[in-house]
């Protein structure tokens, strides 16, 4: 294969690793999540819309994108679908998507807007993957999707994301995450081993409407307009749940939860006073869930920076 040929879908393929390039450089310690998505994950999406919409490159290119897309976009809501049971038997297995939010906004608590930024990176980084796949996949056989999604979930595992989110050595998260992305190969490999006769039924602003309906279902879902960012890394419990849930600290600092209830809890970070203020402290990075009682949804979560 002649190098210009080859070049094309390297090029874009690595364009489409623009998403994910964010949560690498902060996992691997190179920048911090926020400057890499809004200067080079941002620009790197963009441009894709544009290939997405013109010829530049050729039809054939162009049409990989779109198809990318919209198999990256259904098999996205595959793997989220199959995780919703788990979810409501008390598996906080979304929890990582909130975090993402919370390093883009460089935010010390959650809020509304970070939980929008947090999905709307989710989404991204699904419909990437599937761009990416498809530049290399085209009309191949469903099953090499199935391959792609395993080594994605297989890098994130073995790499420094597992330790810090707490999934390495867990089995039952580990399971959750294998399954999950199946349902997120299958469809991504059907869609993109049809290609011919997708390609054929999409217009030339099928993804684009695709995508602005699934982007005003997350907003009307989340609505970031509803609640103010939070002020410093300060939780409120009123029963047993922080709010807001995340609150993020440099490692040696403690973070301040004003417990409102009548109630004292124990954790294993600290003592946290009924119907007073204590303070939670880190000495190490990392992603900490504290719980405050036996509810799968009581307490929150700290994100201790390196």
């Amino acid at each position: 294969m002649r190098l210009p040929t080859l070049a094309r879908p390297l090029g874009l393929f690595i364009l489409a690793g623009g998403s994910i390039a964010a949560l690498l450089a902060d996992i691997f310690g190179l920048a911090p999540m926020h400057l890499v998505f809004w200067f080079a994950s941002v620009p790197s999406m963009a441009l894709l819309v544009v290939l997405g919409s013109v010829s530049i490159l050729g039809d054939e290119w162009r049409d990989r994108i779109r198809v990318g897309a919209l198999a990256g976009l259904v098999g996205t809501f595959g793997y989220d679908i199959v995780r919703v049971p788990f979810v409501i038997a008390g598996q906080r297995v979304l929890a990582p998507i909130d975090s993402y939010g919370l390093l883009i906004a460089d935010a010390s608590a959650s809020s509304a807007l970070t939980s929008t930024l947090g999905w709307t990176y989710h989404f991204s980084n699904g419909i990437t993957f599937g761009i990416a796949y498809a530049m290399l996949a085209a009309r191949r056989h469903w099953a090499w999707a199935i391959l792609w999604a395993m080594v994605l979930e297989s890098v994130a595992l073995f790499s420094p994301f597992g330790v810090r989110y707490g999934i390495a050595g867990q089995v039952v998260p580990i399971a959750i995450a294998y399954g999950a992305h199946l349902a997120y190969g299958y469809p991504l490999g059907k869609i993109v081993q049809n290609f011919d006769a997708v390609r054929s039924r999409l217009g030339r602003f099928t993804v684009a409407i695709v995508l602005s309906v699934s982007a005003i279902i997350l907003l009307g879902w989340l609505r970031p307009w509803t609640a103010p960012a939070g002020q410093g890394p300060i939780a409120t419990v009123t029963r047993d749940r922080f709010e807001p849930e995340w609150l993020r600290i440099n490692a040696g600092e403690c973070a301040t939860i004003e417990n409102r209830s009548g109630t004292s809890f124990s954790t294993s970070h600290g003592e946290v006073a009924a119907a007073g203020a204590s303070r939670l402290c880190f000495p190490k990075a990392g992603v900490y869930r504290v719980k405050l009682g036996p509810r799968a949804y009581s307490g929150g979560f700290v994100y201790v920076n390196g």
